[in-house]
């Protein structure tokens, strides 16, 4: 035997980690992958339903329109009208699955450039005021002068992010209605702080833990009215933030003093 031999056989170390080490480790990532599984598999099951309402509906009235001969125009105008909405949260629907998708499978998804935090939330709020849904709501702008604090984001899914969070506020607040978007400073002036705030009907406290779930089956969090989704808005905001370098928070209160607020954490650059 020769002498390289006898010290490669003296210089063998044992596993770092004990069999109970490995146990322990191989069942918590047992445990965890099933949960993911399970997690998608209830998403699925979500969406699966979900997509199955719409496409009844638009079936039915295609149905009643070939059976019937005698429709008025009134009713046949109806028909149409169902058609159109319900293709149109069909079309909502897929586009959602299909921005998750691509935020969920790519890692290189968002462009990321330096902006003025301040000027692009100047921007997003004034383009927001000239969109139709928000003419009888009170939108404010609560961003300091001059809050010329950088930051680096991709303004194109930052502003999908920011959307998803007033179309949210839209659909639960009601007469005399208000939504603001402010900014702010963090304490350890690190990080700026956005806010988008409403006084709607607010989140009961124990939906609040799972609102940003994609799983999530709360009619709180999901999108009822006339564009009904599969209630991934906030999923997809969520992940928007994260990619971004950030997190988002959410605190809200029902009752009398009822109202809602998103907080969105980021760097400054």
């Amino acid at each position: 035997m020769s002498e390289n031999t006898k010290n490669k056989k003296q210089t063998y170390n044992e596993p770092f980690l004990s069999v109970e080490d490995l146990s322990k480790a191989l069942y918590e990532s047992n445990n965890k992958l099933s949960g993911l599984i399970t997690e998608q598999n209830e998403f699925f099951s979500n969406i699966s339903h979900d997509l199955r309402s719409p496409i009844a509906a638009i079936r039915s009235a295609i149905e009643y329109l070939q059976s019937s001969d005698d429709i008025d125009n009134k009713k046949r105008s109806e028909l149409y009208t169902l058609i159109n909405s319900k293709a149109l949260s069909l079309e909502y629907m897929i586009n959602e699955i299909f921005v998750l998708t691509k935020l969920s499978t790519s890692d290189n998804l968002l462009k990321p450039s330096v902006v003025p935090c301040g000027n692009y939330l100047e921007d997003f709020f004034f383009m927001t005021e000239l969109n139709p849904r928000y003419e009888n709501m009170q939108l404010i702008l609560d961003v300091p002068l001059e809050f010329a604090w950088n930051i680096e984001i991709d303004t194109n899914y930052m502003n999908r992010a920011l959307d998803n969070l007033f179309e949210n506020a839209w659909r639960h607040t009601f007469g005399n209605g208000r939504i603001t978007l402010g900014a702010r400073l963090s304490v350890d002036e690190k990080h700026v702080i956005i806010s988008v705030s409403d006084n709607g009907e607010g989140i009961e406290k124990e939906n609040l833990p799972r609102i940003f779930e994609r799983t999530f089956m709360s009619d709180s969090s999901r999108n009822p009215g006339s564009m009904q989704g599969a209630g991934l808005g906030l999923s997809i905001c969520k992940m928007i933030i994260e990619l971004s370098g950030g997190y988002i928070e959410c605190t809200s209160k029902t009752g009398s003093d009822h109202g809602t607020t998103f907080t969105i954490t980021l760097p400054i650059c």
